[in-house]
């Protein structure tokens, strides 16, 4: 398929990723280099949509808006009950994300999002024109992070009751489900994913960064991603206003999401530069379903830590 802007003026790029891996700093960051138009997380949203519809009706879910308008004016309802924001029901669809990303005239189109959001039979879905990249994270800190931003989002929203109101007794495969959807605690949607770009061909070598790589290697790291991609790099890169507004300008299923849900990206949007990771705790103090999940899918991370980018 050709872009809307002739070869080689701009880039298409999609940063694919595991929750909590620093992505949303990155996004910000990016949003700094003129002329790029940043997406947010619109196939997450695709996601969500789908896994609260079929879970209240039992009904598989259109993939388009047209002639289904009625259904996601629906979907829409039960999507932001639980996510806490006002989505736009055409903006839910997958075939509305596919069209909207290729459709895009900006100069540089910057993706941000989760390999969760296409598992099989919605990757037909996925833009033609786009460079692919995956943002990875040791399993133990990012399932940690995530176990606890989930269960304040949640708690927030009045979605917890028993023994999941308790953060002590939450279980993320039990009481999430989003991640009880997935194909395996979010990394093995990850892995799966950059399997699937290289053996289909859309994709032979999807480019690879460690978020903990970005934090301890920020100006090596972002200068090397962008290069790969096509975007212009400067060090003024590595600082940035520590302002919201840039947030106002991202494209996502709802004009106000990233303002609503603050548990989940409030931090990273006050943000204004990279900063070095914290110290991982001990495996002992670890949640017994952190330390689940991890096991479980450590081999994964460790296969594509290994063909990272190496600065």
């Amino acid at each position: 398929m050709t872009s809307p802007i002739e070869a080689g003026s701009g880039s298409r790029t999609i940063l694919w990723c595991v929750p909590r891996a620093i992505s949303t700093a990155f996004a910000k960051c990016l949003s700094y280099i003129e002329d790029t138009e940043v997406w947010f997380e619109p196939y997450t949203f695709s996601y969500a949509a789908r896994v609260q519809y079929e879970l209240h009706t039992k009904l598989t879910i259109p993939k388009e808006y047209e002639g289904n308008e009625e259904i996601f004016q629906t979907v829409k309802e039960y999507t932001d009950k639980v996510i806490n924001t006002k989505s736009e029901p055409d903006r839910l669809p997958y075939g509305s994300v596919k069209r909207s990303l290729e459709n895009s005239t900006a100069k540089h189109v910057f993706v941000k999002d989760m390999a969760f959001g296409v598992p099989d039979g919605y990757r037909e879905y996925l833009p033609e024109g786009y460079r692919h990249t995956m943002l990875i994270r040791d399993p133990e800190r990012f399932l940690m992070s995530y176990r606890r931003t989930i269960f304040n989002h949640y708690s927030d929203v009045g979605a917890l009751k028993g023994e999941a109101a308790d953060e002590k007794t939450f279980d993320l495969q039990r009481h999430d489900d989003f991640i009880a959807n997935s194909q395996g605690w979010y990394m093995k949607d990850l892995y799966d994913l950059w399997k699937y770009l290289q053996d289909s061909g859309i994709d032979p070598n999807p480019l690879i960064i460690d978020g903990d790589d970005l934090l301890t290697k920020p100006a090596e790291t972002l200068s090397a991603y962008c290069a790969a991609v096509g975007l212009p790099y400067n060090d003024s890169l590595l600082q940035w206003d520590a302002s919201v507004e840039t947030f106002k300008k991202m494209k996502a299923c709802g004009d106000n999401l990233l303002m609503d849900i603050v548990n989940f990206y409030g931090t990273a949007m006050k943000s204004s530069c990279f900063l070095p990771p914290s110290k991982k705790p001990p495996r002992d103090q670890l949640p017994a379903d952190v330390i689940k999940g991890s096991d479980e899918v450590m081999k994964y991370f460790q296969e594509m830590y290994e063909a990272r980018l190496r600065i």
